[in-house]
């Protein structure tokens, strides 16, 4: 008897699970125009992790602890011009992110941070990781909230990421409890939120009696701060400094701002920049200060603004103006407004007063030196350096030579951390693929971070990472030593062996102790074919610019 065949059953397709509220959150980032998230997981934020799979909008990238997330992402935000965002579990994971928080609200930098919470049942019942978390971030973030129904959390999201860009840009909490992040939702999807930035343009009776003070002034120079940056305004202060011939310094985290190679160009003003450019900004009439927070790294441990001078301080933020030391003529305004007003009412005028003169070295012009003056002439229109704190920002603000365009400097000047360098040059990396990075940073630094060499192999970020190797704390040491009277405190560190620990994570390793073994290397250092550490053998008392910088200070004072 013939058997007749049945046919194949087909496996129906998985219904879509219904949304939950972990949905809403990337909904409302989506919405408000946010396209990556970097972020650790943990047990009560892994509801966010399963709706990162189901949707496209927005990319998610785990890095591999919450703290260099939270550096990924403000890195990130500094270069897309877009809000960061990043994400780790309550309580376990969150307080780990603290120093990016730190930072991104000293740089004013735009930045979402979520986190899980204790579920609404179980608060103050002794759960796991439980803190008080809204207290605990509100010292480092401009707002915080503690999202309580699900159906409020995609508006929370959208609200935060527009709270996070409106001036003083700066990092915004979000906490959602855990039972709240899986609660089912309506709607995970809203409607498009996406805010235009908000622009104030100066007054014109301010920007005439700035004009006033520049034409009658024996010298003037500009000071740019990040907030140049920040408020993409670089184009309009090259086109105001090419029309009217001002003189130009930068904050370090201005650098880059204008091409530093000009007979206009001061350099970096400050303890990370040249002892020129300082005495240059010191001794002027007039400072048109752009941007800037006018903190001690700025203004040379605060030996400007002197008596006399006349600061004209613009800022985008009303409680920047306000602070202690208020300047001469406080300016509210977006800084490309302002730069557009100011070149308008200058119109006709050139400056006639005295130019910078060039910064001769004052550092040591050993192997790190030379790393920087090949720097100055390999960057290229979009690349990017990514230095660390401590003497790495000193060697990039003084020694190396930033040409405008698109290139960047980002340090962690709002926190002073070391560790920075490397989750950071990752997060420009995601932000701006085309472009080189180079990080810069020293051994006690990596030694924090050097769990990032995986996720840059795993997100495929070919970056190129310069290791400042002297053993030590060096720039601790040298303060120790030197300003303290007393004796080295990190002269007992053991040695690493960096090119076993970069082949182990997959990098590509070079090892150089001179200029020459530097030169030779030096094509398949900056390629971009890969990530590759470039471990640069240092002296533990190699004069770095800053340390001379600070020190000259010290005596003075």
């Amino acid at each position: 008897m013939t058997q007749l065949a049945h046919p194949v059953q087909q496996p129906r397709p998985a219904a879509a699970p219904a949304p939950i509220a972990a949905d809403a959150v990337l909904g409302g980032l989506a919405a408000a125009g946010v396209r990556t998230v970097v972020g650790f997981p943990g047990e009560t934020s892994l509801p966010l992790y399963l709706a990162a799979q189901r949707q496209d909008a927005i990319r998610h990238v785990m890095a591999r602890c919450p703290r260099c997330a939270g550096y990924m992402a403000e890195a990130y935000a500094r270069i897309s011009g877009e809000v960061g965002v990043c994400d780790a579990p309550g309580g376990i994971g969150s307080p780990f992110t603290v120093p990016a928080l730190l930072e991104a609200y000293n740089s004013s930098t735009p930045l979402v941070f979520v986190a899980s919470g204790v579920s609404r049942t179980n608060a103050g019942r002794w759960t796991t990781g439980e803190c008080a978390q809204q207290e605990l971030f509100g010292a480092v973030t401009k707002d915080s909230v503690r999202v309580e129904l699900p159906e409020d959390v995609a508006g929370h999201l959208v609200s935060a990421v527009h709270t996070a860009a409106a001036p003083r840009g700066g990092p915004v909490f979000v906490e959602i409890p855990s039972d709240v992040l899986a609660a089912p939702v309506a709607d995970a999807r809203p409607a498009s939120a996406v805010q235009e930035p908000l622009r104030a343009a100066p007054t014109a009776a301010a920007v005439a009696l700035i004009a006033d003070h520049v034409r009658t002034a024996r010298s003037v120079v500009i000071v740019a701060g990040g907030g140049v940056h920040q408020g993409d305004a670089a184009a309009e202060l090259r086109d105001l400094v090419a029309a009217t011939g001002l003189p130009v310094a930068t904050t370090l985290n201005g650098k880059g701002a204008v091409d530093e190679r000009l007979p206009f160009a001061a350099g970096v003003t400050g303890a990370k920049g040249s002892f020129a450019a300082n005495d240059f900004v010191r001794c002027a009439d007039v400072v048109l200060a752009i941007g800037t927070k006018l903190g001690d790294k700025s203004t040379d441990k605060y030996r400007w603004p002197r008596e006399g001078q006349v600061v004209v301080h613009v800022d985008s933020s009303p409680a920047e103006l306000a602070r202690r030391g208020h300047p001469s003529v406080p300016v509210l305004a977006d800084a490309g407004e302002f730069c557009r007003a100011l070149t308008g009412e200058l119109a006709g005028y050139r400056y006639p007063g005295p130019l910078p003169v060039a910064s001769p070295v004052f550092w040591d012009r050993g192997l790190t030196d030379h790393l920087c003056n090949r720097l100055s002439g390999e960057l290229g229109e979009e690349d990017i350096v990514v230095a660390d704190a401590s003497v790495s920002s000193g060697w990039a603000g003084a020694a190396i030579r930033f040409s405008g365009g698109r290139q960047r400097l980002l340090t962690p000047r709002g926190s002073g951390s070391i560790s920075y360098a490397l989750p950071a040059a990752l997060g420009a990396k995601l932000a701006r693929p085309d472009a080189r990075v180079f990080g810069i940073g020293g051994d006690g630094g990596l030694s924090i971070a050097m769990h990032e060499f995986e996720t840059a192999v795993r997100n495929d970020l070919p970056i190129t990472y310069f290791l400042l190797n002297n053993e030590r704390l060096g720039l601790i040491d040298r303060h120790a030593v030197d300003l303290l009277g007393g004796g080295p405190v990190s002269a007992g560190f053991g040695s690493l062996d960096w090119q076993a620990i970069a082949a182990a994570f997959g990098w590509r390793g070079l090892r150089v102790g001179s200029g020459a073994e530097l030169d030779a290397v030096w094509d398949e250092a900056v390629a971009g074919t890969g990530p590759t550490l470039v471990e640069c053998v240092v002296p533990a008392d190699e004069g770095a610019p800053d340390f001379i910088v600070t020190k000259q200070g010290e005596r003075k004072a």
